[in-house]
């Protein structure tokens, strides 16, 4: 048993297949929690998760190392009112704060994240607690998993998880959050994630933008009215921006990104779509209309198919959509 050090054990799944992620701000990448917390202790790890109240107490003696400690169990509550995570203490003194962690639900057909950012700390916008589509990456820094996750949630098979490492803007600065989620849903909902990020800065140090992002930063400086994103091919939305949004582009807050284009130029963004799904390497959409906050964006678009998606994939799951900009914000 870790004695005199806060373990975070997520419970996103069934109770035989939790799992230890962080042992201080360490990251443990799925450590059996069966294996790290002895038997004798983990129905009150249990009770704590059952009840989402907090179990404090001393434990008896024993010839064990935890003989007359003290266990505190502390449970993360999502925002679907569930217990996503417990925070495990056994020590002899009153145990200092845990890693700081915040829970989350997501929709991976909607791409809506509800999440509960105060358990983050005061660095963190408490403010708002949703985001859609490619708002979710609003103030990453840099996050090398990112595709991988989008597609493990647009396959969204039961009982699937995925763990991984973003750096994050924050008050503070960058914070390096370890992300930790797991597929919820019924075979008649399968695309229900739910998941717990956790503050791990202390041992993994937030990293710096990558050298695509710099020349890609550079490329904009250049050509300012460039601006880069992926799209999925499936239902056509926004992953996210690879470079900034396009400003005062209506596609956030909310809003269902298909919608942004112009009705009459959907009909050629779905030949385009159809067109890469059939195998063409390169499509042109010019002078596509895209609301804006007053009136219209006109941008040139240009289309290709990015060589990643899931293992076995017959046609192209994610595009990468180019746009310059023709024309700011006009009348219809």
């Amino acid at each position: 048993m870790i004695i005199e050090r806060w373990l975070l054990i997520e419970t996103l799944g069934r109770a035989d297949s939790w799992s230890v992620l962080a042992v201080g701000t360490t990251p443990r990448a799925w450590k059996s929690f069966h294996r790290v917390v002895p038997t004798r202790l983990q129905p009150l790890v249990a009770a704590a998760h059952a009840t989402g109240q907090v179990v404090d107490q001393t434990l008896p003696p024993s010839r064990q190392a935890w003989s007359g400690r003290r266990l505190r169990a502390v449970p993360v509550i999502g925002p679907d009112e569930q217990v996503h995570a417990i925070h495990l203490w056994v020590g002899r003194a009153d145990p200092p704060p845990p890693a700081a962690a915040a829970p989350f639900v997501l929709d991976a057909r909607t791409r809506r994240i509800e999440a509960l950012p105060h358990g983050l700390g005061p660095a963190f916008d408490h403010d708002r607690t949703q985001w859609v589509g490619a708002e979710s990456f609003e103030s990453v820094e840099r996050f090398d998993g990112a595709l991988e996750l989008i597609i493990a949630l647009a396959r969204s098979e039961p009982d699937s998880r995925w763990l991984g490492t973003a750096t994050v803007r924050s008050a503070a600065g960058p914070r390096s959050l370890l992300l930790a989620t797991r597929n919820s849903g019924s075979a008649a909902d399968r695309h229900r994630w739910v998941g717990v990020a956790v503050d791990v800065t202390d041992s993994v140090a937030p990293q710096r933008k990558s050298l695509e992002a710099t020349a890609l930063d550079m490329l904009r400086r250049a050509q300012p009215d460039l601006y880069l994103a992926i799209v999925d091919t499936c239902q056509i939305r926004l992953i996210r921006w690879v470079t900034e949004p396009v400003p005062a582009l209506r596609w956030g807050g909310g809003v269902d990104e298909r919608t942004v284009p112009h009705p009459t130029d959907r009909s050629r963004i779905m030949n385009a779509r159809n067109a890469i799904l059939s195998g063409s390497a390169h499509e042109q959409l010019p002078a596509v209309r895209l609301a804006a906050d007053h009136g219209w964006i006109v941008a040139d678009v240009q289309i290709s198919p990015l060589p990643c998606g899931t293992p076995g994939a017959t046609a192209p799951e994610f595009v990468l959509a180019q746009l310059e900009i023709a024309r700011r914000p006009g009348p219809d």
